[in-house]
């Protein structure tokens, strides 16, 4: 999915290590005042989502926006621009930067859907209560037994 430019931020990296998987990044944005013409800086703080723990302090990284990991993270680290050599010496800038894992509870979501979707279990709903559904076999089953109560009613 392509995302909007304006979803991808430049910052450095100012706080890391208190938190789990979690970086603070400070995002400065320079614009012009309308009124006064001068340039202003602002700056925001953001908690970004680090799966491998691979930021350091005073990084420049991309952030990106993405699925809400937590309460208060949005954002994801999409790439570290340039590290402090001086201050982490042989210590290379990771390449690929991994995605956010599944929490255990929407990957068995996900499983489970992948198994409704096999060939063998084509689902079909039944004129029974609402959202209720069975497999094509278990419909013809329940036919026949249908079927086979009609029929042994008559003859009796």
């Amino acid at each position: 999915m392509p995302y909007h430019p304006n979803h991808i931020f430049k910052g450095v990296v100012t706080k890391v290590g208190v938190m789990r998987k979690t970086a603070t990044v400070t995002v400065e944005r320079i614009f012009e005042h309308p009124k006064i013409l001068k340039e202003i800086k602002r700056h925001k703080k953001y908690l970004v989502h680090d799966e491998n723990e691979v930021a350091r302090l005073e990084d420049k990284v991309t952030i990106i926006h993405g699925a809400r990991t937590s309460r208060h993270k949005a954002f994801r680290l999409h790439s570290i621009l340039s590290r402090d050599t001086r201050r982490y010496p042989g210590e290379p800038i990771p390449s690929v930067i991994a995605e956010p894992s599944l929490k255990p509870r929407k990957e068995r979501r996900r499983v489970g859907t992948e198994a409704e979707t096999a060939p063998n279990s084509t689902k079909t709903t039944t004129g029974g209560r609402a959202g209720q559904e069975t497999t094509a076999g278990g419909v013809l089953d329940a036919l026949k037994e249908l079927k086979d109560g009609v029929v042994g009613s008559m003859t009796r």
